[in-house]
């Protein structure tokens, strides 16, 4: 199926619980392909707010640039941008893949539990901000990491994940990416005592 002209609208392609194939010729606005479960669908154009939130299973592919808070509370399949995103990329994620082939936006990641971004170009302030779970891929510069973000080493398993994703969509990967995860200091917060708790924030 193809739909042709949508003019930006809000909130279309929605609630789709079927496998199958959808192309999008045009740009979407807030709220594009959210709630699905199943499809194949790529927007040939460029998408607003919180594209694919709550996605269950399928493909988004969008082919230029996504506003704030792409993937919000994601929980599979994968979205990939083949441009930039905005802010707060993949906030409350919990299972699925977001690849973004540009850059990122401030707190991507924020408040992650689980599930990956690969995110080739550079990354705003304060990633993976109270993340509890899960893997951020960033093949550019971090403006600064977010509370219990911390760097980590990679493996042969994320080096063959990468490869593997990056391929699929053919997104040419940078010269090395770096991985950040939990640092786990946060996990028993209701435990720490005020003098630790200053520590960690």
């Amino acid at each position: 199926m193809t739909i042709l002209n949508p003019g930006a609208k809000h909130s279309l392609v929605v609630g789709i619980l079927a496998r199958c194939k959808i192309t999008i010729d045009g740009s979407l606005g807030y709220f594009g392909c959210g709630l699905i479960d199943g499809p194949e669908i790529e927007v040939k154009g460029r998408v607003g707010w919180s594209v694919a939130e709550n996605m269950m299973s399928g493909v988004v592919v969008i082919d230029k640039n996504a506003g704030s808070l792409t993937g919000a509370a994601l929980r599979g399949g994968d979205v990939v941008v083949r441009g930039d995103v905005g802010a707060r990329s993949g906030i409350d994620q919990k299972g699925g893949t977001i690849i973004v082939g540009g850059n990122a936006g401030m707190m991507t990641g924020f408040m992650l539990q689980r599930g990956r971004q690969i995110i080739c170009g550079n990354v705003g302030g304060g990633l993976g901000d109270s993340m509890y779970d899960g893997a951020l891929y960033v093949g550019g510069k971090v403006t600064s990491l977010g509370v219990d973000c911390v760097e980590a080493e990679l493996t042969a398993d994320d080096d063959e994940f990468l490869a593997r994703k990056l391929r699929i969509y053919g997104i040419e990967p940078p010269a090395a990416f770096r991985k950040f995860v939990c640092g786990r200091k946060l996990w028993n917060y209701d435990n720490l005592e005020p003098a630790e708790r200053k520590l960690v924030l």
